[in-house]
């Protein structure tokens, strides 16, 4: 049965009553960190709309529970990097045995999400809707859209054929054009309190500590995935390289070397959660640098990834970077 996670319970109240009320918007922007369950929500709310004997969630034993379960539901889709395909209840929302209406081709880059998969959508939204029921797009990331795709989607996000939900996933909301993000009721997904986390992770590890929990910022299922992978280690090397920049004992370029191109993404998405954290920290009273120069380098993380999807020199954005935060850091000791 497809269920949010147990900090979600509120936000999840009001969105349910919203649709049993027919009220629901037709375009949520669900934001939040990594890790914090906005794709938890965005499945047991697609199933919640499709199900045919819901009371205060989906139901899992109807013909549509089962079909989404195995991504063989007819009116839920996933719109992603790797085409369009029909939204399952798994932990990446594809079932390898589940529906595939658009591939890109096996040689082509997926850094966004194609125009042809969005044209794609449309064509498909334009058809009855089986079991006459509701339809669901999940988008995600919805950062993915690139200028093509976005305006392929404009005039569906703004007039969706009746009975229609787009869910559009994004931990960088920021990332996207101000015109989509003005179309879209936001769903803000923030951390749990720390007692509810790690309730829930010791219910699933339970040798997991505070430890763990701090590591992934707050965020259970990150923390999870750190706890089940070799990400912790490399968390913590990293940790101790950005502590050498900001105290002014490591060169930022020999950091920029060590850390490496081949790691660029996973460290500016690390770094993006340690910024946060450490912004959280600067808003108390403590911490290496004050608020405002932690918010400039979560501007400048934030851009540097998106420039990564691009065409950009890894090496040299992780460089502008560090040579950011050692001269931010060099100044604060003069003050």
């Amino acid at each position: 049965m497809a269920q949010p996670l147990p900090w979600q319970k509120e936000l999840w109240l009001d969105v349910s009553a919203l649709v049993l009320q027919n009220r629901l918007a037709h375009a949520l922007l669900l934001t939040g960190p990594q890790g914090v369950g906005r794709r938890t929500f965005a499945r047991a709310l697609t199933a919640f709309l499709l199900c045919e004997q819901r009371s205060g969630y989906a139901c899992g034993q109807c013909r549509s529970c089962q079909q989404l379960a195995a991504g063989n539901h007819p009116n839920a889709l996933l719109l992603s990097r790797e085409g369009l395909h029909g939204l399952a209840l798994t932990p990446s929302g594809r079932h390898d045995q589940g529906l595939a209406h658009w591939t890109p081709d096996k040689d082509s880059k997926k850094r966004d999400i194609a125009a042809d998969a969005v044209r794609k959508m449309i064509e498909m939204l334009s058809l009855s809707t089986h079991y006459h029921g509701s339809r669901v797009v999940v988008f995600d990331p919805a950062e993915a859209l690139n200028e093509a795709s976005l305006n392929s989607l404009l005039k569906t996000i703004e007039e969706p054929p009746p009975g229609t939900h787009l869910l559009l996933v994004s931990e960088r909301p920021q990332a996207l054009k101000a015109t989509l993000r003005s179309r879209c009721q936001r769903l803000r997904f923030a951390t749990p309190a720390q007692d509810q986390a790690l309730e829930w992770l010791r219910a699933r590890k339970p040798k997991a500590d505070a430890a763990l929990l701090q590591e992934a910022r707050g965020a259970p299922l990150r923390a999870l995935e750190l706890d089940e992978s070799d990400e912790r280690a490399r968390a913590r090397d990293w940790s101790e390289l950005l502590a050498g920049v900001l105290q002014l004992k490591q060169e930022p370029i020999a950091a920029a070397q060590r850390i490496g191109k081949d790691d660029a993404g996973a460290f500016l998405a690390w770094l993006l959660g340690w910024l946060t954290g450490a912004l959280r920290q600067a808003l108390g009273g403590s911490g290496l640098l004050p608020p405002p120069e932690l918010h400039r380098l979560i501007q400048e993380a934030t851009d540097a990834r998106r420039r990564l999807e691009g065409n950009a020199n890894p090496q040299m954005l992780l460089e502008a970077l560090l040579v950011l935060a050692s001269r931010q850091a060099r100044a604060q000791r003069r003050t």
